[in-house]
């Protein structure tokens, strides 16, 4: 038994796919081994680790999925890979079918293939598959496997192809003048969508759908919980809180007090959970058709004004779904503009937990629509505020990358995704989110909370807002959606509050600072100098921007 164990390991295959972005890499890795974190989706930058894993068919076959090579940037993705290039082991390169010839010619020219053991596959040949002829041509000025194959729909014979191009791969001879030969695809590059081409309108739309992207989702997620919210409270919380105020006054102040965990950790969720949900869907379904980075795309003249590219986008949409995913995406961005990116993100980017606590507060003011403008002026701010702080020019980055293709939904890497966000949600934002309405209810029963009100007291001050909100911008420090805590009492404070003051009371807790993980999860990344450094300038604009809205605020109401 030992001796054939080690017989095994001896016969195991180790290989890396490597390639550049958009290519289908994860989307090949994911159709080999069955791996569901490694789910493709249809957005550069995808892939921020690597991923490993056996082959379902050869387990004694071990793949390595890297992110994608951008050979005009230093990120910290492209230089993961090349590290993981020097490693002796087998190179399976993934091409794209349509640019077979373009990206052999740059892979051989940017990295040194010579003396290592490749195989190639080219994806999408649902876009492009060459006549049996020009696929020996091919095979026979490479001198290596080639496989084509569609990532989205391969069956075990699919599979079996890559697995034989794998293991009779050769060691790479083929020179750039050898390249030369091989036959173009014909295949016309893949196109901005026409609405967002126009010179001027083609960003103002693009501006619009990401607008929407959030907007829709959010109206939806009002209606629906306008709809449940009384059929909840008459059948559900009504009859539990009855029943709790029989309770011990301590335990009934823990359970159905102003920051109970019934009253207000229900409330809270009824309002989250549709936004964390709707907004999964909506940038789910985005990536899959791959329209956002056609969005990206159109927008990336006037981002480069503020010191990014469309490129460093991507990173900034994803913060509306979670910030701390976000910054691990930023590792696809150049390292002259990351630090722009994150900072941004850490501003601008409203995650769907601060996005459902938002929501709810302007709900339980009887003003829904002021999150329409509380987001625009999220956006307007944050631009600003990274064109301010971060002066690097991003015009020096010329590359633009290949556009992916407008493609049906892999429903199956649909599911996963929204199915992912709701785990986060259940697991990871709902505890802690309790834990701080458990903490809050606890300090209020033994008369201490008040006692926190002065770390808030400066700001409370400056802005005229009650001093009941401080908790609000305190826990909002912790988490984004710890500025829930402004509903307790059923919203009884928010109703003493002017329109004015509950606008620039969720902005600032919104605006002040990043939440602990986020700011945390910089620091990790790129230090703790770097991560005071952002906090710090975000603090500074978030209260001259609150001044400078507020002024604007009293002319209006």
């Amino acid at each position: 038994m030992l001796e054939q164990a080690q017989a095994s390991s001896l016969t195991q295959e180790e290989v890396v796919l490597i390639g550049s972005e958009s290519v289908g890499k994860s989307g090949l890795f994911r159709a080999l081994t069955g791996e569901k974190s490694a789910i493709a989706r249809n957005v550069k930058g995808s892939t921020i680790a690597a991923l490993k894993a056996s082959c379902q068919l050869h387990p004694d076959v071990h793949l390595t999925d890297l992110p994608g090579l951008q050979f005009d940037m230093d990120s910290q993705n492209t230089q993961l890979t090349l590290d993981h290039f020097q490693d002796e082991k087998t190179i399976l390169l993934v091409v794209k079918a349509t640019n077979l010839k373009e990206e052999l010619t740059e892979l051989q020219a940017e990295l040194n293939l010579k003396g290592k053991r490749i195989a190639v596959v080219a994806t999408h040949r649902d876009k492009y598959l060459p006549p049996l002829s020009e696929q020996n041509r091919i095979k026979e000025l490479v001198q290596v496997p080639v496989v084509w194959v569609n990532t989205r729909k391969m069956d075990e014979q699919n599979q079996e192809a890559v697995i034989e191009g794998i293991k009779q791969a050769q060691v790479w001879g083929a020179s750039k003048s050898i390249l030369s030969f091989l036959p173009d695809a014909g295949a016309t590059a893949n196109q901005l969508i026409p609405v967002f081409r126009m010179p001027i309108a083609g960003p103002i739309l693009a501006c619009f759908f990401i607008l929407g992207m959030f907007a829709v989702p959010v109206m939806g997620a009002y209606l629906f919980v306008s709809w449940l919210e009384p059929i909840a409270d008459q059948y559900v919380l009504d009859p539990i809180a009855g029943w709790i105020n029989q309770a011990p006054s301590f335990l009934a102040e823990v359970l159905t007090g102003d920051y109970g965990l019934i009253t207000l950790g229900s409330y809270s969720f009824l309002w989250a959970f549709p936004v964390v949900l709707l907004i999964s869907v909506m940038t789910s379904l985005t990536e899959e058709t791959g329209i956002q980075e056609h969005v990206t795309r159109a927008l990336d003249p006037w981002l480069r004004k503020i010191g990014l590219t469309g490129r460093d986008l991507l990173p900034v949409i994803t913060g509306f779904g979670c910030n701390v995913v976000a910054v691990f995406q930023s590792r696809g961005c150049s390292s002259c503009t990351r630090t722009n990116c994150v900072s941004l993100i850490a501003f601008g980017s409203a995650c769907s937990y601060q996005i459902g606590a938002t929501l709810s507060i302007f709900s339980a003011a009887h003003a829904p629509l002021l999150f329409i403008p509380y987001l625009f002026i999220l956006f307007i701010v944050g631009a600003i505020h990274t064109r301010i702080w971060n002066r690097n020019e991003a015009d020096n980055l010329t590359r633009i990358a290949p556009l992916p293709y407008i493609q049906k939904i892999n429903w199956q890497a649909f599911a996963w995704k929204v199915a992912s966000s709701i785990k986060q949600f259940l697991l990871q934002a709902m505890p802690i989110f309790l834990i701080i309405c458990l903490a809050a209810s606890v300090l209020q029963a033994m008369n201490i909370l008040s006692l926190l009100h002065w770390l808030a007291m400066p700001i409370i001050y400056l802005f005229s807002l009650p001093v009941d909100a401080a908790p609000g911008l305190i826990f909002s420090f912790i988490r984004k959606d710890g500025l829930l805590i402004l509903n307790e009492g059923q919203g009884s404070l928010l109703m003493e509050m002017s329109l004015s003051q509950i606008f620039i009371l969720v902005y600032l807790a919104s605006t002040l600072s990043a939440c602990l993980v986020t700011l945390f999860t910089i620091g990790k990344e790129l230090g703790w100098r770097t991560s005071l450094s952002i906090g710090g300038k975000q603090m500074l604009t978030s209260i001259v921007s609150a001044a400078i809205v507020a002024g604007g605020l009293h002319f209006i109401f």
